[in-house]
């Protein structure tokens, strides 16, 4: 019981005086990725107990025997053999404890590899997205938000840029890995947001691909319409965007058989959109101009027609992509040192299964004819 205590508290000593030393040092502090392992080690309370227990029965029992049965039979139990062998096995017991615990001390460096890629989105937000064809409580614009939200949940280190069109073009979110920021301002886009309207994907695809850095990395634009265009052919922009290896997808977002444009989009009791002769505009999804943007560009189009847009085509897309990879990484991550532990208990159990006679006995022997 006193070699008990000395050892604990030398153990409880040694953790506190090593902690000090690194925070001296400047290094890292001794750390358990697993720390509920650690509460195992209550289990040397009934070892012990186990312990004392057997001895002090065995000997009592040998004490109340006469004289001559002990020597022939019964032998009292060996102080300091039963103390190695407790010894020998509580230090096992505690060490694999501590090797499942995986003690972290210190870094090291590691070589990685990681895949980049650019993604920009062209959102379209001319009068037309705010169509509610789809569903009269929402409309094209919101479910296209809600349906970048939902891409941007599904990504995983992937830089992701912003780019708004309705008659002109600009950059509301440079790329960025900040996926907050990035629902943010998503959340905060608005068909007001560009007094000029009209629909002008040329635009659109000149700025996208403006946004792209100079890096060796795979790029792609995902654009976001229901395929009105009132400018000219974007032919131009797509052969060099073709040519440029930049991966081009795009997600019509309405349905064929349209709807009005209101003129007040959060109040659309107020009125729809009419022509010169005063009859009201119908916004229809193009889908053959959106299939004709993706195969100029090199790439695929999908089309949603639900409140709840279905992304595995595009999700699956933006899987195939070809990505980049950047081998000349190296990262300092915390180093597991629980080989040291490991190695000790095997040790101290090998140690145990040779002083031991119920096993093999090598030690104890060796030591007699010694």
């Amino acid at each position: 019981m006193l070699w008990e205590v000395t050892f604990w508290l030398i153990y409880y000593a040694f953790i506190k005086i090593f902690a000090g030393a690194s925070d001296k040092i400047g290094v890292d502090q001794l750390m358990f990725k697993s720390p509920e392992s650690l509460y195992l080690l209550f289990g040397l309370v009934p070892i012990l107990g186990a312990y004392i227990y057997n001895i002090r029965t065995h000997n009592d029992r040998v004490n109340r025997v006469n004289q001559r049965v002990r020597q022939s039979l019964l032998h009292p139990v060996s102080s300091f053999n039963s103390f190695m062998r407790f010894f020998l096995f509580r230090n096992a017991f505690v060490l694999i404890i501590l090797a499942l615990a995986l003690p972290i001390f210190g870094k090291k460096k590691v070589a990685g590899t990681s895949e980049s890629l650019e993604l920009v989105v062209a959102l379209d937000i001319s009068n037309s997205m705010n169509t509610r064809d789809i569903s009269k409580e929402i409309s094209r614009l919101e479910i296209s938000k809600r349906a970048l939200i939902q891409l941007v949940n599904n990504l995983h280190g992937e830089k992701i840029g912003i780019c708004l069109f309705a008659n002109n073009a600009f950059v509301q979110l440079p790329l960025t890995r900040d996926y907050s920021a990035a629902k943010l301002f998503i959340a905060d886009i608005e068909s007001n947001m560009i007094s000029s309207q009209g629909t002008n994907i040329n635009d659109a695809l000149i700025v996208s691909h403006e946004m792209f850095s100079t890096e060796k990395t795979t790029k792609g634009i995902i654009m976001v319409t229901d395929g009105e265009n009132h400018e000219k052919s974007p032919a131009d922009i797509l052969k060099q965007i073709k040519e440029s290896k930049v991966q081009i997808s795009v997600l019509g977002i309405g349905t064929k058989k349209g709807g009005l444009i209101p003129k007040n989009p959060n109040r659309p009791e107020l009125g729809y959109k009419t022509n010169a002769v005063g009859k009201n505009v119908i916004s229809k999804l193009n889908e053959s101009f959106l299939q004709e943007i993706a195969r100029k560009g090199g790439g695929k189009a999908s089309v949603s027609s639900s409140e709840f847009p279905n992304l595995s085509a595009l999700l699956t897309q933006i899987n195939q992509m070809k990505r980049t990879k950047i081998d000349n990484l190296e990262f300092d991550i915390k180093e597991e040192r629980y080989q040291i532990p490991l190695f000790l208990s095997l040790a101290f159990w090998l140690a145990y299964l040779l002083w031991s006679k119920r096993y093999v006995g090598l030690l104890d022997t060796l030591i007699k004819k010694k």
